[in-house]
């Protein structure tokens, strides 16, 4: 009596999911990119150097102290009534003090260097924010493709058990070579499936590792679930949209923009300086015979030329573009937080549609079986009924890892970095 042929059941091998967490939690990564991000540490180094140059230019503003000496060979002594005017060793030094009093085109440019530093805070948060986007993109990709390689690898077992069988089922005559064949196809196809899904696995992890410097164990695929829960009104979120740290680092620069422009409307008025100096020489023909000597001076100075206009409009056309940029940077969180919940909610509808649809796919995939043990379905039908059912699942993972990186790019857009 021939034996029949027994088929592994593919939707228990499609349902399984492996119990092995072997992928670091997605915090490990974003740790990491926030230490060895290239665009952090720009982000960060440009904020000190912005730091540095709004200190610069507090400093131009405070007193400054000058000093010199020199020392004169000169060829003759030259004498006046008994005082030396150019002795033959000429010694001076003179220290100054100077001090700036009125300048309100200066103190602007102080301003302004002050709202670039703060700009380049926010800058440096909002880079942190974009890249901790990007690595959760990556990591929730990445366990994906895991997951859906574990499926296309437990598939493929699936398949050559089945062409074992169905050469066995040959060999004794219950079914035809072009069964074989089909099946040897089946095998073939999976195989590519299998190597298509490692070949992302290697792909996202080599760019996860770039972005943050963390080799990924991608041993397992880490679970993949969600409660399917709505968020709060999109109000809420949107509501914080002027405070995220891309929205005001434009600002920032937009209040800098506008006191640099200011800043050279102010360089047309005079200033008032004032400095204080102290001289020794041993050249006391002119000081009458004294050594030391002192001279406070007031300056008042006041300097316009055929440049001023034009750069008044120019300073006055970057701060409209700043201010351009600060709406076009609001808009663009805006559009941003409403992309990712409207994402949520059409996700939470994809995922409970695609869960129904594995289930679903997988027990018709059961059923063809059934029916071609019984003799009453083709092997056709069961080969469709098991793609299927893998496509199904496939469908499952991605919308489950799609609904769960939606979710934190909500938060990170709106300014609130905890997982939702």
């Amino acid at each position: 009596m021939t034996k029949p042929i027994t088929f592994v059941p593919l939707f228990l091998i499609l349902v399984a999911s492996s119990t092995a967490h072997a992928l670091q939690p997605l915090d490990e990564f974003v740790r990491g990119a926030r230490a060895r991000n290239p665009a952090n540490r720009e982000a960060a180094a440009n904020h000190a150097g912005a730091e540095a140059r709004a200190d610069e230019a507090f400093g131009r503003a405070l007193p400054a102290l000058s000093a010199a000496a020199t020392y004169t060979r000169n060829q003759w002594d030259v004498n006046f009534g008994g005082l030396e005017v150019a002795p033959r060793n000429q010694r001076d030094a003179a220290a100054t003090l100077a001090v700036p009093l009125v300048d309100l085109a200066k103190f602007a440019r102080i301003s302004a260097a002050d709202r670039i530093a703060e700009a380049a805070a926010h800058r440096e948060q909002a880079v942190a924010r974009e890249t901790e986007t990007q690595v959760a993109q990556l990591y929730y990709q990445l366990a994906a493709d895991l997951a859906l390689a574990d499926v296309a690898r437990q598939a493929l077992d699936v398949v050559r058990r089945n062409f074992a069988l169905t050469e066995e089922a040959a060999r004794a005559g219950t079914v035809t070579g072009l069964d074989v064949q089909r099946a040897s196809v089946e095998v073939e196809r999976q195989s590519q499936q299998l190597t298509s899904a490692e070949l992302e696995v290697m792909l996202v992890a080599r760019a996860l590792a770039s972005q943050t410097g963390v080799v990924a164990d991608v041993a397992a695929a880490p679970a993949l679930a969600d409660d399917l829960h709505h968020e709060p009104p999109l109000a809420s979120f949107a509501a914080t949209a002027p405070s995220t740290p891309a929205v005001r680092a434009a600002g920032a620069e937009r209040a800098a923009a506008e006191r640099g422009a200011t800043a050279q409307r102010l360089a047309l008025l005079p200033t008032l300086g004032g400095s204080v100096s102290e001289r020794y020489t041993n050249a006391v023909g002119f000081l009458n015979g004294h050594h030391e000597a002192y001279a406070a001076l007031i300056t008042v100075a006041w300097a316009i030329d055929f440049t001023s206009a034009p750069a008044i409009r120019s300073r006055e056309a970057d701060a409209d573009a700043a201010r351009a940029r600060e709406e076009e940077v609001r808009l663009g969180v805006g559009d941003g937080i409403f992309r990712a919940w409207s994402t949520i909610e059409a996700g939470i509808v994809r995922s409970r549609s695609a869960r129904t649809q594995s289930a679903v796919a997988a027990r018709a995939a059961e059923v063809a079986r059934t029916r071609y043990r019984s003799g009453v379905g083709t092997q056709l039908e069961l080969i469709q009924a098991d793609r299927d059912a893998f496509a199904a699942e496939a469908g499952r993972i991605q919308a489950d890892a799609d609904l769960l990186n939606a979710r934190r790019q909500l938060r990170l857009l709106s300014g609130d970095g905890a997982p939702p």
